[in-house]
Parts: C-alpha cells; structure tokens; sequence
C-alpha cells in the first residue's frame, strides 16, 4: 500500500511541476499589469523541446550528455522521498536530511560540469558563479535540517514534517527562515539570481545551460520546475502539515490530498511572485552576504534549539 501511495505523490508531483513554474511567471505579469502567459505554457515548451533536435559541441565528452540525466534524476529521486503529498512513504528512510543534502549536492555538481563541458565562457563564468554560491548554500541547509531533527529527535524530513511543533518549539523559525533564503538560492530566484534573463552580466543557473538543446534541455527545464515545487511545497508541510496523506489514509483523503498540493503551490508560487516583483536581483558580490544572513540564523537556530533540547 505504501509503495503505491509514493507512486501516486510521484506522479502527482510530475504533474504539476510544470504548472508552478508557470504560475510564477502568471502571477509576476499580473502584479506588473500584463496579462501574462498561460500558466499551462511550460507544458508546451517541454513538449516542444522534446521534438527539437539536440545541436552538441564537438568540444564535449559523455559528462556534457550524463549531465542533464542525473539533474533530472536527483530531482526524481526527491520526489520519490520528500513528504510533499505523503508521510510515511515507502521510501521514507531514504528522507533523511543527509541524504537529501548529498543528492541536492551531485545535482548542482553535474550542472556545473555541464556548463563546464561545453568549453565556452557563459558557461564556465555561471559554473564559477554557482560553485561560489553552493558553498555556502549547502552547509547553510545541513545546519537547518539538522536543528529540526534535533527538535522533532528524527534525521528523516518525513518525520520531521510529522512531529513538527513551532508553537511548542518557537526557536525553530530561524531555521525556517534560513531555509526560505536558502530555497531561494537553490532555486535560482531573486535576489541570488534571474531565471528569465541571458543577459551575461547576471545570470547563473541559465548560463549553465546554455549550451543544451532539445531534450537535454527539456530535462534540464523540467528539474529546475521539479525542485521549485518541492521545495516550496516542503516549507509549507514544515509549517502548516495539513491534506497529507498517511498509511492511514482512506478514499476522499487521496481526492483531497492533490486539492491541498495544488492550491499549496498556487499560494507559494503567488508569495514568490509578490516577492520577486517587490525586490530587485542582487549584485554576485553581494550574494555572500545574502547568504550569510542564512548561515548565521541557522546556526542561531541550531544553537536555540540544543539549548531548548538541554534545558
């Protein structure tokens, strides 16, 4: 039963990835008086993407071309384990915060030996950019997920998200609130980075993968759209866990459970819209210090949280 309960989230989850990409762009012309594009558009653009045929730089090796399955990949294998729609998964062990860590990690490496396999500068400059960003971005999210396994006494996000108390453990919120920033860094999102620019000046993430085409570029689009929904949808099952499905689950739960994942992410995609059109991107030597921010609430909320645990 609770293997086809994961495959039901998994399937769920593809779904509607593309969608929440899509409402951010919807939500951002609406705020700025445009009437914006369908939110349904990048449906299309993967399926366009999938037909196109692949231009490949003869300067590339079998890392150029592996790149795009294991970003892909690691984004299939979080949504597989990550509570988004489903606690207590049949992959729930594999939710520990470690795990998930070191998988967010191997994704973000082999994009940046994506960017640097093709041997051209856009792609070198946005892989020195990322790597830059990634040092602190990684740390910062161990710390984080590492105070909450010390309040809810659990490794396994899955639990965590279960077991998880702010009222009666308020000196979590500064973790949650490094995990916002941080979400936003992982993301390529204002203020870290501009997902619709090329404009070399500023972009990271798009700078990667520039090089790609056709469906090695519809991977690479479709895992980005992937981390966007779990990510958001994680901070709010962190906060607010309510419509998630559990071995206990009966009929009108599984109908319920997609209503409340859906209207999850139209609220966080519509949050993230208000916010990317109320701040403007920062400068990439700045970013350190919007990174920093993160780290030193996470670790304020760790140092919170042990003493809380001691006391």
């Amino acid at each position: 039963m609770n293997l086809l309960i994961t495959i039901y989230q998994f399937v769920l989850i593809l779904l509607v990835a593309p969608f929440a990409a899509g409402m951010v762009k919807f939500c951002k012309a609406r705020l700025q008086g445009r009437k914006g594009a369908s939110p349904f558009l990048p449906y299309w653009t993967i399926l366009t993407l999938m037909k196109k045929q692949m231009v490949i730089s003869k300067s590339t090796s079998w890392v150029f071309r592996l790149a795009p399955f294991v970003v892909f990949g690691t984004s299939l294998f979080l949504a597989l384990t990550l509570p988004i729609v489903l606690v207590g998964g049949a992959l729930e062990q594999y939710s520990n915060f470690i795990i998930v860590a070191g998988v967010l990690m191997l994704g973000t490496i082999f994009l940046i030996f994506g960017g640097l396999e093709s041997a051209s500068a856009f792609g070198g400059m946005g892989s020195s950019r990322e790597m830059t960003i990634a040092s602190l971005v990684e740390p910062t999210m161990i710390l984080v997920f590492g105070a909450l396994a010390l309040s809810t006494k659990s490794s396994e996000i899955s639990q965590m998200v279960s077991h998880m108390n702010i009222e009666s453990t308020p000196s979590v919120l500064l973790s949650l609130l490094a995990l916002i920033l941080i979400s936003l860094a992982e993301n390529a999102r204002y203020p870290v980075d501009n997902p619709a620019t090329h404009l070399e000046l500023t972009m990271v993430h798009e700078a990667m993968i520039l090089e790609y085409s056709g469906p090695y570029l519809a991977l690479m689009e479709y895992a980005s759209f992937l981390k966007l929904t779990l990510l958001s949808t994680l901070l709010v099952n962190l906060i607010f866990p309510v419509g998630l499905l559990m071995e206990s689950s009966v009929g009108l739960d599984f109908v319920l459970a997609p209503l409340f994942f859906i209207a999850k992410v139209i609220f966080m995609m519509a949050v993230l819209a208000l916010l990317e059109t109320s701040i403007v991107k920062m400068r990439f030597y700045r970013i350190h210090e919007f990174l920093l921010v993160a780290l030193f609430l996470s670790l304020g909320g760790i140092i919170l949280t042990l003493v809380n645990t001691i006391l």
